[in-house]
């Protein structure tokens, strides 16, 4: 499942991310990086951005960007 398909507020990892390196860079100084928890807390309207949480910090990311970040939903999740 990738960040884009994610339901929200339900915490996932993140797997990989197939994303040029200034993005994974600038991500990564977010605290969005592979192996990281993370949840979607918005969705904007009509294709817009998705507003994620990573830890404390919350942030607004382009949806063809989430695409390409596959994640896996925590189990905890799932109870």
């Amino acid at each position: 499942m990738t960040l884009a398909d994610l339901p929200l507020n339900i915490p996932a990892r993140i797997l990989s991310a197939r994303l040029d390196a200034d993005l994974c860079q600038r991500l990564a100084a977010l605290g969005l990086h592979v192996q990281r928890d993370v949840q979607v807390i918005r969705r904007g309207v009509m294709g817009g951005p998705l507003q994620l949480r990573v830890g404390s910090t919350e942030f607004m990311l382009r949806r063809n960007d989430a695409r390409q970040i596959v994640v896996d939903i925590l189990p905890q999740a799932h109870s």
